[in-house]
């Protein structure tokens, strides 16, 4: 068995059906030393009803009923976890393939504690048919002064390295909440990070900083999120708002595999 265990987090609130593929990712990842940890809201479409039959040794089901926002959810899940390392699934993402958990286990090496990669973006209901793609690059701290970031969902972190400088999401900032932790822990003169060159997750069409209503509250957290860290927030945030052409381009293609036809079966 591998040395070191992965812990996943994923937070969840009425994600049926998609749900069940992230979970089916999980579990067809061939890294043996892992788990996954799921935190709920209370929910109407079934998703605890499901969560109820879930009985595997490597999961983890908790509700929460105390958090405002998902990134409390998020908290209480890293708090949860028993893993070296840890990061996140939301719950209608899915990896890229079955290996990544062992790409992301074998890239931590020795004084490293965060590791992150490359995202795909998928139509809702295909997981096969990509129109986004977020390449990310080497870290170098100066850039996050001009608005770039890695991509939340293919970050993972060493979690002692994450208790140990009090990491933790903050629920202020309810859309942006995942740019005020990645500033934080880029920002620590401690960090030591890996870029693996690679997919890591195929994320869904659809996440709450990209719907019309939130764009406004998005751009507002993220203000206030940037002055807590430079003195020339506005400048980083225009930025940051010019860097997505450069980090997400827009792409039409299909991808297939073996693991991506499993993963489909899940909704049939």
């Amino acid at each position: 068995m591998e040395k070191n265990k992965i812990s996943i987090i994923t937070v969840v609130k009425n994600g049926m059906p998609f749900l069940k593929t992230s979970i089916k990712s999980f579990k067809m990842q061939t890294y043996i030393n892992k788990e996954l940890i799921i935190v709920f809201a209370p929910s109407q479409d079934g998703t605890e009803e499901y969560l109820n039959t879930i009985n595997d040794k490597n999961i983890l089901v908790k509700k929460d009923i105390i958090s405002k926002t998902k990134f409390g959810s998020i908290n209480l899940g890293i708090e949860l976890s028993n893993g070296k390392y840890f990061g996140l699934l939301h719950a209608d993402d899915v990896f890229y393939d079955e290996n990544i958990l062992k790409n992301v286990s074998n890239a931590f090496k020795k004084d490293i504690n965060c590791v992150y990669g490359n995202v795909l973006f998928t139509k809702k209901n295909n997981l096969k048919s990509i129109n986004r793609v977020w390449k990310s690059k080497k870290f170098k701290k100066n850039n996050l002064k001009y608005g770039w970031m890695p991509p939340h969902t293919s970050l993972f972190l060493e979690k002692n390295f994450y208790l140990e400088k009090n990491k933790m999401y903050n629920e202020l900032y309810p859309i942006s909440g995942d740019y005020y932790f990645i500033l934080k822990i880029l920002n620590d003169s401690k960090i030591n990070t890996n870029f693996i060159d690679q997919y890591i997750t195929i994320m869904r069409d659809g996440g709450d900083s990209t719907k019309l209503g939130n764009i406004l509250q998005k751009f507002k957290e993220d203000l206030k999120i940037a002055k807590l860290f430079y003195n020339r927030y506005f400048i980083c945030i225009i930025f940051k708002i010019f860097q997505k052409i450069f980090q997400i381009k827009i792409v039409k293609k299909k991808i297939t595999s073996d693991y991506l036809n499993d993963l489909e079966k899940e909704l049939n």
